[in-house]
């Protein structure tokens, strides 16, 4: 990720909101499929979305940890 102390507090803002969409949709997806009976996923596709959920957490906890820094709400 680029660095977070260039961006201004709107961007920040902006991208908190995105990426946390994101994983809210991720994480529903990933459920949806994951409860399908009979179907069977290869171990790859399970790792991507393990994957993909990991670094949406890591960018959001960036993404707080700099409007904390800054002393603002991250909500």
């Amino acid at each position: 990720m680029e660095d977070l102390s260039k961006l201004s507090e709107e961007a920040l803002r902006r991208r908190l909101q995105k990426f946390s969409t994101e994983l809210e949709e991720l994480e529903e997806e990933q459920g949806y499929v994951l409860r399908q009976s009979g179907l069977h996923l290869p171990g790859h596709v399970v790792k991507k979305f393990e994957a993909d959920v990991s670094a949406l957490k890591e960018a959001l906890t960036a993404l707080k940890g700099e409007l904390k820094r800054r002393n603002l709400n991250p909500f």
